[in-house]
């Protein structure tokens, strides 16, 4: 197993697997009604929670590879990332909210009927979110080009992080964009895949985060002069 998971290609495979199981799952215990699956309170959703659950256990079991060194506030960065992932997930953009469906979007603060306060809190958590975003990125990315072209597993699970975010970001605006497009709304059939795709590889994002902070914990004991 320890082998698998620090081949370069673990993530990837694993994400994969992951998608597979969950279509599995569905067509065979959800076929009457597939939505069920990946609607709040199903199983997609509940593994979701569990998944940023062990990404917590990987965090504060890999919190001394961190602790007094020169990657500590990348640590704290990425935790910070990912409470407010944990709380994207349980719905926080839409308790910053009274009037609107959700305090993350355009549309929210271009409606006069939304407070200003509202508005100021919403753009703080956002500016700060995407601070620590960039941060992180312009911090790395040349570590991650170059790693990840040497077939470093570390850097492999980070770009398959980063594509799986952006994949399921698409997926998740693809039927509203597509019918303001076209004038088609998508049928129930692909809307199903639709939502594998989305709900699907936002599960496994906790899950990759999780397999990063072992990657990098056994770099750090086969590489101790590496960071």
């Amino acid at each position: 197993m320890k082998k698998f998971l620090l081949f370069p290609l673990s993530a990837p495979l694993i994400t994969l697997g992951a998608m597979c199981l969950f279509k599995v799952i569905e067509l065979v215990f959800y076929k009457a009604n597939p939505f069920a699956f990946y609607e709040v309170g199903g199983i997609v959703d509940y593994t979701t929670y569990s998944l940023y659950g062990l990404a917590l256990v990987a965090a504060i079991a890999y919190w001394r590879d961190y602790r007094g060194t020169p990657q500590q506030g990348t640590f704290l960065g990425l935790m910070f990332l990912w409470l407010s992932a944990l709380l994207r997930e349980m719905g926080a953009q839409h308790w910053l909210t009274s009037h609107d469906s959700t305090a993350i979007k355009i549309h929210f603060f271009t409606n006069p009927d939304n407070p200003l306060s509202e508005k100021i809190l919403s753009a703080v958590i956002i500016v700060a979110v995407l601070g620590v975003a960039l941060w992180l990125f312009f911090k790395y990315v040349r570590r991650i080009i170059i790693g990840f072209f040497r077939g470093q597993s570390l850097y492999w699970t980070i770009v398959t992080f980063g594509g799986v975010l952006i994949a399921s970001k698409f997926f998740d605006r693809f039927p509203s964009r597509y019918a303001k497009l076209t004038g088609i709304h998508l049928g129930p059939d692909a809307m199903v895949w639709i939502t594998l795709f989305e709900e699907g590889l936002e599960a496994c994002l906790p899950l990759l985060f999780a397999l990063a902070l072992y990657q990098y914990h056994n770099r750090r004991l086969t590489e101790p002069n590496k960071n």
